[in-house]
């Protein structure tokens, strides 16, 4: 079997983040658009599909590129991994780039799939409120860095359950974009931000995207899988004691 190359890794998180944004956005445009054409007002049943769709996504690209890659698939997790010394930085670069495409042509898959409708739809590009920064800063800063705290905590420890990453990282990520998405749509993910809405400046829908608010989305998440990565270092130097050295605990009633 052939040697997992570095090139071979960018062309796996190329991929992966490709099928996050065609399948995440991807939804939630034609969630969108189907809700404009009938008349449906959203509600809590859209963003659960919007968040169910994400959530399959992930759990997919996992188990397909995580024993490739890593399956970062995230700008904020690769930068919060090379702080923790998890990967060398060196790589970094390479991976921010194929992320970063990955989600500019997943995003243009999107206008593939749906044409002008999904373009009119948002192409699932983000945007919060104007005036209403700081509640979207925290939002994207809490709900990143949950979502960068449960890939330490489940897919970097040695002492973590094996296996179960690929169940926790995307469960996280529904439950966050459920909670978070009403306010700012719920990127969590640089790449995942910024690749439909240059994708839609490209295929002529650049009109009215919100380019002031990119600061918000990129500082929050960056700063968020910095932060998760340095909480988790605290946590992760201390050492957990084996059950069979463990003190028995006396039974209530015992005689002293």
């Amino acid at each position: 079997m052939a040697e997992v190359t570095f090139p071979r890794k960018l062309v796996a998180e190329f991929i992966g983040t490709f099928a996050l944004v065609l399948g995440g956005p991807g939804t939630a445009a034609a969630t969108f658009m189907i809700a404009k054409s009938t008349g449906v007002q959203f509600s809590m049943a859209q963003l659960g599909i919007i968040s169910f769709a994400f959530m399959m996504v992930i759990i997919a690209m996992v188990y397909a590129i995580g024993h490739i890659s890593g399956c970062h698939i995230n700008p904020a997790v690769t930068l919060a991994l090379a702080a923790a010394k998890k990967m060398p930085w060196p790589e970094v670069p390479g991976y921010l780039v194929a992320q970063f495409v990955g989600g500019i042509a997943g995003g243009l898959a999107i206008w593939g799939v749906l044409g002008q409708p999904g373009v009119d739809a948002g192409l699932g590009v983000l945007a919060y409120t104007p005036g209403n920064t700081g509640h979207a800063f925290f939002a994207e800063l809490i709900g990143t860095f949950l979502l960068v705290f449960v890939v330490f905590g489940t897919a970097t420890d040695s002492r973590a359950t094996p296996g179960w990453y690929g169940l926790a990282i995307p469960s996280v990520v529904f439950a966050v974009i459920t909670v978070v998405g009403p306010v700012t749509g719920a990127a969590l993910n640089p790449a995942r931000y910024l690749g439909p809405m240059i994708a839609r400046a490209l295929v002529g829908g650049g009109k009215g995207l919100l380019w002031q608010q990119v600061p918000t989305y990129f500082i929050a998440t960056f700063l968020a899988g910095l932060l998760a990565a340095a909480v988790y270092a605290y946590l992760g130097a201390v050492k957990t004691v084996p059950a069979a050295a463990q003190p028995a605990p006396e039974r209530v009633g015992a005689p002293s």
